[in-house]
C-alpha cells in the first residue's frame, strides 16, 4: 500500500473512532436514562384507527 493511502486510512480511522466516541459519549450522557411508557391499548388504538386526512402547508389534502 503506497504511503499516501495508509495515511489517509489512518486518519479516517481516527476520524471515525472520534466520532463514535463522542455520540456515545452523548447518548450517555442525555438519551441512557429517558424512557418512554408504551401502554399497549393506546398503541393498538393508533395502529388500527383509520387514516386521518393530512393536511400540507399550502392547504391541500393527501392520503385520500
Amino acid at each position: 500500500m503506497p504511503l499516501m493511502e495508509r495515511g489517509l486510512l489512518r486518519h479516517l480511522t481516527l476520524a471515525i473512532v472520534i466520532k463514535l466516541v463522542l455520540i456515545t459519549a452523548l447518548w450517555w450522557a442525555f438519551i441512557r436514562d429517558a424512557k418512554v411508557a408504551v401502554d399497549a391499548g393506546a398503541m393498538a388504538a393508533q395502529v388500527l384507527a383509520p387514516a386521518s386526512k393530512k393536511h400540507t402547508t399550502s392547504g391541500e389534502t393527501h392520503g385520500q
